[in-house]
């Protein structure tokens, strides 16, 4: 069954949203601008309006239908005598700036998919947080009754998902209003794996492998992750995951980009540390806006930008 999807096409002079079928047919595109739409077959005329009305809503690509920054008032014409007057205008800028700056934060630009309909790669910004998880979830059956197996196969997958889900509203926190970006369920290679969230910004780039373990004892060493007095292979997994995508986006950058891993884990009872790793950074999703906000500049804004322009291409990690 076909779906449909919109890119943005802005440079110079050119500000179009382009809907286009999962085939890569393109059926037609708005001028952002004057809001004027272009359909190849005035029968889809009806879809690109409905495509489009909720795309424009949940994005914040400048448009004609978009909230426009607040000009400060003139307080010297005629109409602003009286301090009264001068008052009011001036508290209402001050209203709708905070207001537009609160949209604005809300609604980056880097979150605007831009991948061309037969450009052969896709703009990973529209993956959503354990996506595949979720997708996974989906294609099981639904368990019979008295099937703790499954029951418990399929809460697994579940608890899984949510816990990326937590991890992304941290992330967001980052990046609002600062240039830290971010990515979600980062497929790598052609077996079905993936990277549950790529961290990009000042501080460098950061694979995060999200754990959920809700009221779990973890115990950590250089080497080991226990989680209940078990061991598990966390900390190995996460060193491979980094050096993964170290090599693939170094390629892709064309210069050596180094990627740490990290480890988020999801509200655990207690972690106790007796050797942090030297490799790996562990802690939990609800420090991961401090432990962001106090790492020493590494990226400038313009090598952010160059590094996360390449990371949001598909193609980059097959």
């Amino acid at each position: 069954m076909l779906s449909a999807e919109v890119s943005w096409r802005c440079e110079p002079g050119i500000n179009r949203a382009y809907v286009w079928l999962s085939d890569g047919t393109v059926v037609g595109y708005r001028d952002l601008d004057t809001s004027r739409d272009h359909v190849a077959d005035p029968a889809h005329q009806q879809l690109v309006d409905a495509v489009l009305a909720e795309w424009t809503a949940s994005t914040g690509v400048p448009c004609a239908t978009n909230p426009c920054e607040p000009e400060p008032p003139d307080l010297t014409t005629s109409g602003m005598r009286g301090w009264w007057r001068r008052r009011r205008a001036r508290r209402t800028y001050e209203h709708e700036s905070r207001s537009y700056n609160r949209w604005r934060a809300e609604h980056p630009l880097w979150r605007i998919p831009t991948d061309p309909p037969h450009g052969g790669w896709r703009d990973l910004v529209r993956n959503d947080p354990g996506q595949s998880l979720w997708e996974h979830l989906g294609g099981l059956p639904v368990p019979p009754r008295h099937a703790p197996t499954a029951m418990r196969e399929e809460r697994a997958w579940s608890v899984g998902a949510s816990g990326e889900e937590t991890v992304a509203t941290e992330l967001a926190r980052i990046a609002r209003g600062s240039s830290w970006r971010f990515l979600h369920s980062v497929p790598v290679g052609t077996m079905g794996s993936d990277i549950d969230h790529v961290l990009i910004g000042p501080g460098g780039v950061f694979t995060i492998n999200t754990k959920a373990l809700r009221n779990a004892k973890i115990w950590i060493a250089s080497n080991t992750f226990m989680v209940n007095g078990h061991r598990q292979p966390y900390l190995r997994n996460s060193r491979h995951e980094a050096d993964r995508a170290t090599k693939l986006l170094s390629a892709a950058v064309g210069r050596a980009t180094r990627v740490h891993a990290v480890i988020a884990v999801v509200d655990p009872r207690e972690i106790t540390v007796r050797e942090p790793p030297a490799d790996v950074t562990v802690l939990t999703r609800r420090d991961l806006p401090r432990w962001a906000r106090d790492l020493p500049p590494v990226l400038d804004a313009e090598a952010v930008e160059a590094v996360f322009n390449v990371a949001r291409r598909s193609t980059t990690w097959r």
